[in-house]
């Protein structure tokens, strides 16, 4: 074929035409509608990402797409459960976004701060020069996060962790505020006692005596609130304050059945010189617990208080009981005198004389 033949062939082929912009703005649009149906964003991988694990995508991936948009906070806080979950601790801590980016995701943040924390705390030997200041960073993070509000069963795993860590007054913190937000009387009320208890340890007897107080008078429960009050006194007792315990702790003692209760409150109003109100839960005490030994300190201290004839009422069942003992016969003969009974402390004297009793000057009390 000549060139002529070849040029005539050329221009008798149709001329090109070009889509119009109407439809390349349509295939365009078509194509982006594909590539956002087949391609995640970041944030959709992000979302995936959670639920897979650390070794199922690729961490790279994660890397760059965070560095290119550093202030976004789902995306970080993605970017750093992966590096934890890989055990990169120091570098899921430099992702991990700060609260000022996302002031709503500060529980979701703080929270995922403080595992990271532990866990690389944890992570050392007890031998390992690193673990002690890792654990004060631990608490460092624990006393920040004292100060937001949490719900109370994140409270109490952080109460918990803080008494893991030897810190009472920062556990006693975290009880006080799980009592703030308790609904329930009964858990507000034992979220106070906890912070009591904790308050005491930490050496805080003053508040930790308050606060026992406090949940005695939250808790519904009668039992409970005994035990709350008996615990404020006996803080208070360690105060050295011996007779404000006794008067927090007297209306409960009043009202228990339970000896022992009855007992220790009776003994704290004796040792700060209550005899009058020693006596009269002694009175108690012996009708829960009839037996020897609390007739016996139930003489004394109705002689304290000053009232021999009811003393003399608890010692004659004593004597027809052990009429042998000269002891008990020489109290008896004694406290009738007291008591304005001559004729049964004669009784008595004659049974000693007759039995070579010497009398002394001493009271031989049971």
């Amino acid at each position: 074929m000549s060139v002529s033949e070849l040029g005539s062939s050329a221009n008798e082929r149709p001329r090109p035409v070009f889509a119009s912009a109407p439809v390349m703005l349509g295939f365009a649009f078509m194509m982006g509608v594909v590539l956002a149906t087949v391609f995640p964003t970041e944030r959709e991988f992000a979302e995936v990402a959670r639920s897979q694990r650390g070794d199922a995508y690729s961490i790279g991936y994660l890397s760059v797409v965070t560095r290119a948009k550093p202030q976004d906070a789902h995306l970080r806080l993605t970017y750093t459960r992966e590096l934890f979950r890989l055990g990169r601790w120091d570098e899921a801590l430099d992702a991990l976004p700060t609260v000022s980016m996302a002031p709503a995701l500060a529980p979701e943040i703080k929270t995922l701060k403080l595992d990271i924390m532990l866990a690389r705390a944890r992570s050392f030997e007890d031998d390992d020069p690193r673990a002690a200041p890792a654990y004060a960073d631990v608490l460092t993070e624990l006393q920040s996060e004292s100060e937001m509000t949490w719900s109370p069963e994140r409270t109490r795993e952080l109460a918990r962790l803080t008494l893991e860590l030897e810190a009472p007054a920062l556990a006693a913190r975290y009880y006080q505020s799980l009592a703030a937000i308790e609904p329930d009387d009964g858990e507000r009320a034992k979220a106070l006692a906890d912070a009591g208890r904790w308050l005491r340890a930490s050496g805080d007897l003053a508040r930790a005596a308050e606060s026992y107080q406090h949940a005695a008078t939250t808790t519904q429960d009668p039992t409970n609130r005994a035990s709350y009050l008996l615990a404020s006194a006996e803080t208070l007792e360690a105060m050295n304050e011996p007779c404000g315990g006794a008067k927090v702790v007297q209306s409960a003692a009043n009202e228990s059945t339970d000896p022992a209760y009855v007992a220790r409150v009776t003994a704290m109003m004796t040792s700060c010189g209550h005899v009058n109100d020693a006596r009269l839960l002694g009175r108690r005490l012996l009708k829960l617990q009839p037996d020897d030994a609390q007739t016996r300190s139930q003489i004394r201290r109705e002689l304290a208080a000053g009232d021999p004839a009811a003393a003399l009422n608890l010692l004659l069942p004593l004597v027809k009981a052990r009429p042998q003992d000269r002891n008990l016969r020489a109290t008896t003969a004694r406290v009738a005198e007291w008591a304005g009974q001559p004729k049964v402390a004669l009784e008595h004297w004659l049974w000693l004389m007759g039995n070579g009793y010497a009398p002394t000057n001493e009271l031989a009390l049971p």
